[in-house]
């Protein structure tokens, strides 16, 4: 794996992704978690309720991809991609 020359620019990449990662986990987060508690508190419809349930559990599952996807991003940012896309 190639090292990147440009390491305060790598840095502020890694540091950018993070923060990226970390929001994104955050308002999904609280996005599923209210629907869900909403969902139980004000709907009286079976239906209704296992639907909102579900939406609630795919918003938290996909969290799991947005850390997938920050592991990837740094796997990039450390090979140098970007700088030598950034040359073109």
């Amino acid at each position: 794996m190639p090292k990147n020359t440009d390491s305060p620019a790598q840095r502020r990449r890694k540091k950018d992704a993070l923060q990226s990662a970390l929001i994104s986990s955050f308002w999904m987060t609280l996005s599923g978690a209210v629907l869900l508690v909403l969902s139980s508190i004000f709907v009286e419809n079976t239906l209704v309720k296992t639907i909102l349930t579900i939406v609630s559990l795919l918003e938290l599952g996909m969290i799991v991809p947005v850390w997938i996807l920050y592991k990837t991003r740094l796997e990039e940012i450390e090979g140098g991609e970007e700088d030598a896309a950034s040359q073109y």
